[in-house]
């Protein structure tokens, strides 16, 4: 039981070093923030080697299409020394991150890849009007049931 205790306070005295670590002192720092409405530059390096920049502008200004574009990388060494580098660009279609350290999908199989080249040559079809109110009556039976009941054969029976 001794022993289980003292592992135990070893193990947490040593630990504390990876949680508890004084942060990083930044070796240079810039920020510029303009008086335009989501104009921006940030960056900053730090004794332990990171370096971060990001880079904020408006896409199509003065239209109604006005958006946010945010752009920026950060470079750091993982614990076990490899290098990280990691870029970022936010914007109306969304956030794509990319990295030589981030996983990546496997390959298509070929099968696959064939089928949906097929599917892509396949010919279209036209959709009705869904919005137009006399393509979706001509299209549609009546919303009646009564209107859509079909007399049977059999002893008088009605059947939908």
């Amino acid at each position: 039981m001794r022993t289980i205790i003292i592992a135990l306070v070893v193990g947490i005295a040593t630990g504390q070093d990876l949680y508890f670590r004084e942060p990083e002192k930044l070796k240079s720092e810039s920020k510029n923030f303009t008086g335009t409405l989501g104009t921006y530059a940030v960056a900053y390096e730090t004794e332990g080697g990171i370096l971060q920049q990001e880079i904020g502008t408006r896409k199509y200004q003065g239209t109604p299409d006005e958006a946010q574009l945010i752009q920026g990388s950060v470079q750091y060494n993982a614990p076990d020394g490899t290098p990280i580098s990691l870029s970022w660009t936010a914007d109306e279609f969304g956030t794509q991150v990319s990295g030589s350290h981030l996983p990546t999908p496997p390959p298509i199989p070929p099968a696959i890849q064939r089928a949906l080249e097929w599917i892509a040559k396949q010919p279209t079809t036209e959709e009705p009007d869904y919005d137009n109110a006399e393509a979706r009556n001509a299209d549609n039976r009546s919303l009646n049931p009564k209107d859509n009941v079909k007399e049977s054969k059999f002893r008088n029976q009605k059947k939908l």
